[in-house]
């Protein structure tokens, strides 16, 4: 019988292949087609948008902790459209739109950037005043493009990566709770480590960071509470066999003179097991996650450059970089480290055509900084494997905030006089 049906099974395919061909066919052109339209509409959405590049200057006396620019992020987070209806995404192209909070250092200051849609200029603005009232934001030039479009070139040569997430999004990196003191003399700056950094860079040499944030919503949070019960270990108890249960039957029938029978593996399941006792060190990991899942997430992207002339190019400065990055991070929870697929070191660009691959890998990092480019879905052909991850509002203060007046570098561009408006009872002359 199985011999007959596989003949006609045979049979069937034979006469029909080339339907199922054409079958599979439609469904690849079609899922392709679909593709194709989704980037070229979205593509279209994006160039439409129009950015504004925002300067933003802190008064030298800045005793506010990172806790201030927490607040910011988390004003910014209205944006977030919480899905789009089918006529947006798929007709218009309509996408979570982002932002891009920078820091960049050469050897006439340290400054502090927004790059934001220029719609969104007001709240960025109104969200910033808010926290800091004596700052300064000015319209300025994007100084991104001083360098034209296409580095590298004969003169200049740049290293850069993309930071990510060593671990699932769930885990917390170190945030500035962990650098805060009661007294201002023992407070530390997450951010003074690349300040001292970006002060020592010599004439030609730049550091460019940049934070690029997507607001998006809570599903990450939910894969964290799965997380959550499976470090505490609360497994159901498994169904006994017959001959378990026969087997304790039998013991308990033996050992009745003397002891109380103990019925576990014959009886009803139970809901949980046992629970398990936490280490300090799982309390901790818990308490980390618990408090990063309460808090508001963005997607993001860190993304490094570091750009000098050729004659004198050096790595020195990029481990000096690649060292403060890795004091947001602990071994039992989480940390920043490279994307290996965005980071231009040779070895890690294959065997074949190294230095092309290298170059290549180089200029799309740049035109990607430059463009501020974060993915989408479906993803681009033929582009880097740019990885986001989720931090929250307190992690994205950690990463980028107005250095408190404590942080000594001295090429940070602060405020030297605060600006205020004249009194209500300043007489007025009519003319």
């Amino acid at each position: 019988m199985l011999n007959n049906i596989s003949v006609n099974i045979i049979q069937v395919l034979g006469e029909a292949w080339w339907a199922i061909i054409l079958l599979f066919l439609f469904f690849f052109l079609f899922s392709f087609g679909i593709e194709c339209w989704l980037n070229h509409i979205r593509r279209k959405f994006i160039d439409g948008i129009k950015w504004v590049t925002l300067e933003i200057k802190i008064p030298k006396e800045n005793l506010r902790s990172p806790k201030a620019m927490e607040q910011v992020f988390a004003n910014l987070h209205a944006t977030y459209s919480f899905g789009f209806k089918f006529m947006y995404k798929w007709w218009r192209g309509r996408v979570e739109e982002w932002m891009s909070f920078e820091m960049v250092g050469h050897a006439h200051g340290i400054r502090f950037y927004a790059y934001v849609p220029e719609k969104y200029r007001n709240l960025v603005e109104a969200a910033l005043f808010s926290q800091y009232p004596g700052a300064e934001i000015h319209v300025v030039d994007d100084y991104a493009t001083a360098f034209g479009s296409d580095l590298p070139n004969d003169t200049y040569d740049l290293f850069g990566t993309d930071f990510m997430l060593n671990k699932e999004d769930a885990y917390p990196i170190k945030t500035y709770h962990f650098f805060e003191e009661t007294v201002e003399e023992r407070r530390l700056d997450p951010i003074a480590a690349i300040s001292e950094v970006m002060s020592g860079l010599k004439e030609d040499e730049m550091i460019w960071l940049q934070l690029l944030i997507r607001p998006t919503g809570d599903a990450w949070a939910s894969k964290a509470k799965d997380l959550i019960s499976a470090i505490t270990e609360r497994k159901k108890k498994s169904k006994p066999s017959i001959g378990g249960a026969l087997i304790e039957f039998i013991r308990n029938f033996i050992w009745a003179p003397v002891e109380y029978p103990k019925w576990g593996s014959g009886g009803e399941d139970k809901p949980f097991g046992p629970v398990k006792i936490l280490t300090p060190g799982e309390h901790e990991i818990l308490e980390g996650i618990e408090n990063k899942i309460s808090k508001l997430g963005y997607e993001t992207i860190l993304r490094f450059i570091y750009l000098d002339k050729k004659n004198s190019f050096t790595a020195s400065n990029v481990t000096a970089v690649m060292g403060a990055m890795r004091q947001l991070g602990t071994q039992n929870m989480n940390s920043l480290r490279p994307n290996i697929a965005t980071i231009t070191v040779a070895e890690l660009t294959g065997r074949i055509r190294r230095k092309a691959r290298l170059l290549r890998r180089k200029k799309e990092l740049f035109k990607s900084y430059l463009k501020r480019e974060m993915p989408l879905e479906p993803k681009r052909l033929f582009a880097l494997n740019f990885k986001t991850s989720i931090l929250s509002v307190e992690e994205l203060a950690t990463l980028y905030h107005p250095p408190l007046s404590s942080v000594g570098a001295e090429r940070l561009v602060r405020l030297s006089m605060k600006k205020g408006g004249p009194p209500p009872d300043l007489p007025v002359i009519p003319q």
